[in-house]
């Protein structure tokens, strides 16, 4: 029994974020019944705090396992996020957008439950927003110049460019295979890349015109979930993050004159982890990616 303790620490403590990757979700465990913050979990505070600005978002969301009853589990749950709420707050300013709510008890996932309950369920998620700036909400029109001809005269200033070989291969790979690109950054919790993963964007149109027999699909991917489920998309308040992001580069292609016959898109959500279980921000990152599948040429 001590082991499995031991084994569950170990993952939750792997597991906890590099601020400097900006991940999507944080997460606060916590014991059994208890609310109040830990040593630890004021340290993990603490370093978010660096990376908060007072036109950041936070959702903090507490949740409970199976055990005890439900109204309880509730409250307690509600009490987890508003004592993390409270925290930040004496850190930073109170002009910054804390949203603090109590999901409740979250049901068993096995038939047999257990006097331990699920510790990945007795937790706090807390999910960082920042204002998205104009230049990513609406992609602007790209003039010829900026083509991937223009590319090969002018050595790009911008990390990873092994991403524009990959993208200039996706004609040469077999109809069926796939090419994952983790460099298609969206913001936390959003289906709006960063502003530098839309040159990948302007890279993948490119393509798609020089190459216009090859017809591709989709794929949005999402990490730090293991239920197989969609993310929640903050912009649209619906657990469809994963297919909102995938058809968000979609409409970007066809409002630069790519034949919507040749693209179809979905969201796969968390169904098929690149890495299972993720215990590093690296692992994250393979998981949080968007796939393109080709799909005739």
């Amino acid at each position: 029994m001590k082991l499995r303790i031991l084994f569950c620490l170990f993952i939750v403590l792997k597991a906890l974020p590099s601020w400097s990757s900006q991940r999507d979700t944080v997460r606060l465990f916590y014991d059994i019944n208890k609310k109040e913050l830990t040593t630890r979990g004021k340290a993990t505070l603490d370093s978010l705090n660096h990376f908060l600005s007072d036109t950041t978002t936070v959702h903090i969301s507490g949740f409970a396992d199976y055990l005890g009853k439900r109204d309880s589990n509730y409250t307690l749950a509600k009490a987890r996020a508003e004592n993390v709420r409270n925290y930040l707050l004496t850190l930073r300013s109170k002009n910054m957008h804390l949203i603090a709510d109590g999901k409740g008890q979250v049901d068993a996932v096995t038939k047999t439950p257990t006097p331990l309950g699920e510790p990945f369920n007795r937790r706090v998620d807390i999910i960082v927003t920042k204002p998205a700036p104009k230049v990513i909400v609406a992609v602007p029109p790209v003039r010829h110049e900026i083509t991937i001809k223009k590319r090969e005269v002018i050595p790009l200033k911008r990390p990873d460019d092994s991403v524009y070989t990959r993208i200039d291969n996706l004609p040469k790979i077999n109809v069926g295979d796939s090419l994952s690109f983790k460099e298609f950054i969206f913001l936390p919790g959003r289906h709006f890349l960063r502003q530098l993963a839309i040159h990948y964007m302007v890279a993948l149109k490119d393509c798609l015109k020089v190459n216009p027999n090859i017809k591709i699909e989709i794929q949005g991917h999402i990490c730090c979930q293991y239920d197989g489920k969609d993310g929640l998309d903050f912009d649209t308040g619906k657990n469809s993050l994963s297919l909102n992001r995938a058809k968000y580069i979609y409409d970007y292609l066809v409002s630069e004159g790519i034949s919507a016959n040749r693209l179809r898109y979905k969201g796969l959500g968390s169904k098929e982890p690149k890495v299972y279980p993720e215990l590093s921000s690296e692992d994250q990152d393979q998981n949080r990616r968007v796939v393109i599948v080709l799909t005739g040429k």
